[in-house]
């Protein structure tokens, strides 16, 4: 995640983060502003029409950090399985490291708010969205047909959305290890042919 110096900065981030661990409706603006060690005029004055507009600003940025980490898995890797296994253990090393209490920065949000609000559900989808695109665009780049590169990046998005998500219930990475097997597959296949 970006780390912020700025009042507005350290609010996204750190609304970023709750969100990311219990969600939009589990995330009071007192936690935060605590959280962000922000007073709380400076909540009003950047984000003067309140926690929805946190949350469309927030959801954008996590997303960006994601997009930027996939963008960069495809760029230090050498092929379409080193890609995809760069990912899978980027995202297990982070469940792990927040003792399985970070998954995915959208999906909690993206399952609680998406039909409810047009703002954090716009966010949400175009987070989703660009991921997929730099997944496509990194297994394009290692030769795969942009059809089928397209068709393997929805896949691969949702075997690791599916995977973060029994990982964080299992408190386990097993689901994460199994999510890395299924993507190499996918790869592997897509040579045979």
């Amino acid at each position: 995640m970006v780390k912020a110096t700025d009042s507005k900065g350290k609010t996204l981030a750190a609304a970023a983060k709750l969100f990311r661990q219990q969600g939009y409706h589990g995330t009071a603006l007192q936690d935060i502003l605590a959280a962000a060690g922000s007073p709380r005029g400076s909540l009003y004055f950047h984000f003067p029409k309140g926690k929805e507009e946190i949350g469309g600003a927030a959801l954008t940025l996590a997303g960006e950090a994601l997009r930027q980490a996939i963008a960069k898995a495809a760029e230090a890797s050498e092929n379409a399985e080193m890609f995809l296994t760069r990912m899978v253990r980027g995202m297990a090393s982070d469940l792990e490291k927040s003792d399985y209490q970070e998954g995915c920065p959208i999906a909690t949000t993206a399952l609680e708010t998406a039909a409810q609000s047009e703002v954090l559900g716009a966010a949400t989808r175009n987070a989703f969205q660009k991921w997929e695109l730099e997944i496509k665009r990194g297994l394009f780049r290692f030769g795969m047909p942009a059809g089928d590169a397209d068709l393997a990046a929805t896949m691969v998005l949702s075997q690791l959305e599916g995977a973060l998500l029994l990982a964080r219930t299992y408190r386990s990475l097993e689901p994460l290890r199994r999510a890395e097997q299924a993507v190499k597959l996918l790869v592997r296949g897509q040579k045979a042919e």
